[in-house]
C-alpha cells in the first residue's frame, strides 16, 4: 500500500513538473503612457505581445505596439519674438513590429525581472498646425512681420531599435500582471513609454 501510494505522488509530482515545463507560449496585453520626440508630446499606447520561451532565461518576443499622442499650446505660449516657429498643435502617431529577445535577469518565487531588445519595423505619422515663420521679405509690412507657417503632415516606413525592463508577478502558473519601461527610436521620432499588462502562458 505504501508502495503504490508513493508511486502515485511521485507521478502527480512528475506530471505538475511536465506540465510547467510545457509552458512555452505566453501572450500578452499590455498599454499605457507614451512620450514622443523630447518628451513635450504625450499619448498613449496599446501593445498585444507573443512570446515563446527558448531556454530558462531567454525568450523570443514579438509585439505590435499601436501610439497616439497630441500637444496644444495655448495662444498664451506663443513667444513669437523668441521662438518665431512656435507650434500650436503637435500631433505624432506610430504603428510598429518589433521582433527580439527578453532576458531573465532575475527571478525568485512569484517575481520575475528582465530586459528586451529589439528591431522595429515602424510606421510614423506626424501632422503640425498652427505656427508662425519670419516673413522672408526684408522690410514686411506692419503687422506681417510673422506670417502663418503652412500645416505640416509626413508619413514614413523606417527600421528602428528598442529597449526595455519588464517586471512581471505571478498570479498563478498561468496569469502574471506586468511592468514594462521602455525605449524605441526610429527614423524622425523616439518614445519612451510605461505600460502594465496582463500576461498568459500556456
Amino acid at each position: 500500500m505504501k508502495t503504490t501510494i508513493t508511486l502515485v505522488v511521485s507521478t502527480f509530482i512528475c506530471l505538475q513538473t511536465f506540465a510547467q515545463s510545457e509552458f512555452k507560449n505566453t501572450i500578452g496585453l499590455s498599454g499605457g503612457f507614451t512620450l514622443f520626440g523630447t518628451g513635450d508630446i504625450k499619448g498613449y499606447n496599446f501593445t498585444p505581445k507573443y512570446e515563446r520561451q527558448l531556454t530558462k532565461r531567454i525568450a523570443f518576443q514579438a509585439q505590435l505596439s499601436f501610439a497616439n499622442a497630441q500637444r496644444y499650446k495655448s495662444v498664451n505660449d506663443l513667444d513669437l519674438v523668441l521662438n518665431p516657429y512656435t507650434i500650436s498643435f503637435l500631433q505624432s502617431s506610430s504603428k510598429k513590429l518589433n521582433t527580439g529577445l527578453l532576458v531573465g535577469i532575475y527571478k525568485l518565487k512569484s517575481h520575475f525581472l528582465g530586459i528586451n531588445a529589439s528591431a522595429a519595423i515602424a510606421l510614423s505619422s506626424q501632422f503640425r498646425y498652427g505656427g508662425y515663420m519670419v516673413n522672408p521679405d526684408k522690410n514686411p509690412p506692419v503687422g506681417l512681420e510673422y506670417i502663418p507657417n503652412p500645416p505640416y503632415f509626413g508619413s514614413y516606413l523606417s527600421l528602428g531599435f528598442g529597449a526595455g525592463l519588464e517586471y512581471r508577478y505571478s498570479i498563478d502558473q498561468h496569469f502574471k500582471l506586468g511592468l514594462e519601461a521602455a525605449y524605441q527610436e526610429y527614423n524622425v521620432d523616439t518614445e519612451a513609454r510605461i505600460n502594465f499588462g496582463v500576461y498568459y502562458s500556456l
